[in-house]
């Protein structure tokens, strides 16, 4: 078995090895107990496979510049960070070595581990920020290089609220924040009402399916008043000064892997001081008059039931 040497201390029982174009070592896997010494504290990258639920693609990864990228614990970790001790069974870093992300816990879904057996396995956690606060299990931290929390995703099966200028916002899938701990996004659990420079609006995203909590589709400025929204609903007509009229609205179409069934594909809509942004499309506010038709859409999904 290879050994080698890393600015952390040397890595024993290395295998899987992939390295830069100029030699240096990029990733590997490893099949023996061996230390590294991080900014971060003394880690235990993992060796072996006798938990079967979690993942083993790689224990260790770096960037060219020979400093951490990520590790793959072999017992779950306690980690200081800038918001305290957390636990960690994957970590990812800056190039600069400062945190990037915490995965708490980091299985491995199969016929035999399901979601809602890793689910059970994570801990809850407390957060107190300026649109709320809430203790839930988290899938995923991340963070700023400044140590400020980035994001934060949930459990499919889990929501929090969010105070915003628009009242209580359910939220699924995640939420981000700005350096300053203001909300810059979050996707809605089901549609509320924005009040928007061209009326209201239901934002909500039906066939959302976001990875993690860092891009979502109802976004804020750092003020609180709305930036972006998808609207899955809503029909929106456009009276140009010379009396052209324009529909926009959700449109449907084939899935991707089965042409039989439809997909509803949301409105993206961008605001501005003096103009908004419709998908590809841009309108000025003194040049159109805009109504919003709500819910046009019929019927319409929400939580897997349909609703006139």
């Amino acid at each position: 078995m290879k050994e080698i040497s890393t600015k952390y201390g040397k890595i024993k029982g290395v295998t899987n090895v992939e390295r830069y174009t100029r030699g240096v070592l990029k990733e590997c896997k490893l099949t023996e107990f061996c230390q590294i010494e991080t900014i971060h504290g003394n880690f235990i990258p993992q060796y072996d496979e006798a938990e079967v639920r979690r993942k083993y693609k790689r224990s260790v990864s770096f960037y060219e510049n020979g400093n951490l990228q990520s590790i793959s614990f072999q017992k779950q970790t306690v980690i200081d960070t800038s918001i305290g001790k957390l636990p960690a069974e994957l970590a990812l870093f800056y190039e600069d070595e400062s945190i990037k992300r915490i995965f708490p816990v980091n299985g491995k879904i199969t016929a035999y581990w399901t979601e809602e057996n890793e689910y059970k396995l994570a801990k809850e956690m407390e957060f107190e920020f300026k649109f709320g606060s809430f203790k839930k299990r988290i899938i995923c931290i991340s963070f700023y290089k400044s140590g400020a929390i980035k994001s934060l995703t949930l459990w499919p099966k889990d929501f929090i609220n969010i105070s915003s200028l628009y009242g209580i916002i359910e939220a699924r899938i995640g939420v981000s924040l700005y350096q300053n701990g203001a909300i810059k996004s979050c996707e809605p659990r089901m549609p509320i009402y924005i009040n928007t420079i061209i009326g209201e609006l239901h934002a909500y995203d039906l066939g959302a399916n976001g990875i993690n909590g860092d891009i979502n589709s109802l976004n804020f400025n750092e003020d609180g008043t709305v930036k972006t929204l998808c609207t899955s609903a809503d029909k929106i007509t456009i009276t140009g000064i010379d009396g052209k009229v324009n529909i926009i609205e959700p449109k449907l179409h084939p899935n991707n892997f089965n042409i039989e069934i439809m997909d509803l594909a949301p409105l993206n809509i961008e605001f501005y001081i003096d103009k908004i942004k419709i998908d590809d499309n841009e309108y000025n506010l003194k040049d159109n008059i805009f109504h919003v038709d709500k819910y046009s859409r019929k019927p319409f999904i929400i939580n897997n039931k349909s609703s006139e």
